[in-house]
């Protein structure tokens, strides 16, 4: 062989290493619309950063996620990092699934001191930290302004300045929507059922009622849920102002006067042929108390490359990251989410708006507590609901029939 040919075999062979060297980080997530396309953009700002590393995006819709990754785990296929819901942490706590990363604690560069001790509770068990959390997010009202004004209606933040936006003013809404416009006057619960907690927990919890009391026993059934469901049950039969499940309406689509989201649903809402806003969640008998849905970065206990993992989850916490996702994702991190550029992040709503119907709501909103059975029990809870939102159901014995089934667990 000549010395050309030589030089090019190791140069050839040296390439070859050089790729086989490189680390694929598995980063799992439900993120969809500019959320997702922002995650991407990290992914590859890390991988350019950092060439050993290539960083792979896997997409999993919500209601199907934590099931999903469970199984991949299980199988030994699971990814090595990525987002974990609230709902979720026990059971995968329970399983042993995910890596401690309490090193966190004292890497200053981290500040760890920058998150409040509530937002860091749900992920911490003694001394370990099991996750970080990226996202702090009280449910809020999305509502078509359109709708509202065809129907004569004052819209949720007026009735919120005047002291009046209340449970009974949100039925009363949603009717008017549907007898005048013709649109459905709202939605509580997400498309997919498997979902129903996301909306239906702030119609519980404003109204007294809630999924699990302090024991993590089933509340469904207690008198102040029934009186709860009873009101969602009657608008989607009685007011025909809520859609059945199964029903695809969406508020992207026009036809639908309210909505239950997190505020990052606004990505969704950039190309809406109609005028929306976002108004805090109506008082109920019990005040004004919605859901937090509280979202981290995880590692995965059997990721195949766990410090790089870590760093990479690092990166992404890091407030400098986090300051570009809050556009969709409220942060936990204080210094973020006191800062001005934060209200201002989203340029589809104004930064008063986001104080009034987002940061106001953090100091009543919970996070939903579950146990380590729950993706067992909202199997259960998924299939009862369906049975309870049929015409003429009686909400009272369905709802005593899931909490039977679901305490028997």
């Amino acid at each position: 062989m000549n010395r050309t040919g030589l030089v090019l075999s190791m140069s050839a062979l040296l390439l070859s290493s050089a790729a086989s060297a490189q680390t694929t980080l598995r980063f799992s997530t439900w993120a969809g619309g500019d959320g997702l396309a922002l995650l991407q953009q990290l992914a590859q700002e890390y991988s350019a950063q950092n060439p050993g590393v290539k960083v792979s995006v896997e997409v999993t819709p919500f209601a199907d996620y934590a099931r999903k990754v469970a199984v991949q785990l299980a199988s030994g296929d699971g990814p090595d990092v990525g987002w974990l819901a609230e709902a979720s942490v026990p059971t995968f706590l329970a399983s042993r699934s995910l890596r401690d990363l309490a090193s966190f604690k004292t890497d200053a560069a981290f500040n760890v001191a920058d998150f409040p001790t509530s937002a860091l509770s749900l992920w911490t068990q003694g001394k370990a930290l099991y996750g970080v959390p990226f996202s702090n997010s009280p449910s809020v009202l999305f509502y078509n302004r359109d709708l509202f004004r065809q129907a004569g209606v004052a819209d949720p933040m007026t009735q919120y300045a005047k002291g009046t936006w209340t449970y009974a003013a949100f039925r009363t809404a949603a009717k008017a929507i549907k007898d005048k416009t013709g649109a459905y006057g709202a939605r509580i619960m997400r498309l997919d059922i498997k979902a129903w907690n996301s909306g239906t927990l702030p119609v519980l919890w404003s109204n007294g009622g809630n999924a699990f009391d302090a024991s993590l026993k089933c509340a469904l059934n207690t008198p102040a849920s029934v009186q709860a469901f009873q009101l969602m049950h009657d608008m989607t039969f009685r007011d025909q102002s809520v859609p059945r499940p199964g029903d695809q309406t969406t508020f992207q689509g026009g036809k639908l006067g309210m909505y239950v989201d997190n505020v990052s649903f606004s990505a969704q809402l950039k190309d809406a042929p109609f005028k929306w806003g976002v108004a805090p969640m109506p008082k109920g008998s019990a005040g004004r108390v919605t859901q937090l849905g509280q979202a981290g970065y995880v590692v995965f206990a059997k990721s195949a490359h766990p410090a790089e993992g870590q760093a990479f989850l690092k990166f992404l916490a890091s407030p400098a990251v986090m300051a570009r996702t809050a556009k969709f994702f409220p942060p936990p991190r204080k210094s973020v989410l006191n800062s001005a550029a934060y209200l201002g992040s989203n340029p589809a709503i104004p930064a008063a708006d986001v104080k009034t119907a987002l940061v106001s709501q953090l100091g009543s909103a919970r996070v939903f507590k579950t146990g380590d059975n729950y993706l067992r029990a909202n199997d259960i809870i998924s299939s009862g609901l369906e049975s309870l939102y049929q015409p003429g159901a009686n909400v009272g014995s369905v709802l005593n029939d899931i909490c039977r089934q679901v305490d028997a667990l």
